[in-house]
């Protein structure tokens, strides 16, 4: 049953993205040199991220958090005492000091999760997660699985292991040209 869903599955998303394929392959009669493959990888890439990140809203939005409110909740719960700093959160996460602080505002306007001083430093405040935000998580977190298999089941053991692969290896090459990049920026270069 699975199998037949993802052939329908595929079948809708290749008609849905023929109409870029079709405009790339329109520039590229004008710019014979173009790199077809890589263009239309890079495209499809941008494509099914676009989706996957649409996807993984609506999901969490129907459980009354953004998903990068979610992630934080989690990280947080990962954190020896359910707590953390915003700005190692905001490390952690990837988000910028001022996404993390709308994040940490709209966690603390749901009651999800409180601010508290650091018993270590007075000075600094800590992100804390309330007994309603230790709940979302015991509720939401089997629903997450429960998705994810919906989005990522059309994989078998191998093509998964395949996919990881893939994308441990993107995720690399591409995190160290932001590094390199940062470093290049940083030295006046």
């Amino acid at each position: 049953m699975r199998n037949y869903h993802v052939r329908q599955l595929m079948g809708n998303e290749s008609a849905s993205f023929s109409p870029f394929e079709e405009r790339i392959d329109a520039v590229g009669k004008r710019h014979p040199q173009m790199p077809r493959v890589l263009v239309v990888r890079a495209r499809l890439l941008y494509e099914v991220l676009r989706l996957f990140s649409e996807n993984v809203e609506q999901f969490y939005s129907g459980h009354g958090v953004s998903a990068s409110a979610w992630t934080a909740l989690v990280m947080l719960h990962s954190m020896p005492q359910d707590r953390a700093n915003p700005s190692l959160l905001s490390t952690q996460l990837a988000q910028s000091r001022t996404h993390m602080t709308r994040i940490a505002d709209e966690l603390v306007g749901k009651g999800l999760v409180r601010r508290e001083l650091d018993p270590s430093d007075r000075r600094r405040v800590e992100l804390v997660l309330t007994a309603e935000g230790k709940q979302l998580i015991r509720r939401v977190l089997p629903a997450t699985w429960k998705h994810f298999d919906t989005m990522l089941g059309c994989f078998d053991n191998e093509e998964g292991q395949v996919l990881e692969t893939l994308l441990r290896k993107l995720h690399a090459v591409l995190s160290s040209a932001r590094q390199g990049s940062t470093d290049a920026r940083g030295s006046g270069r």
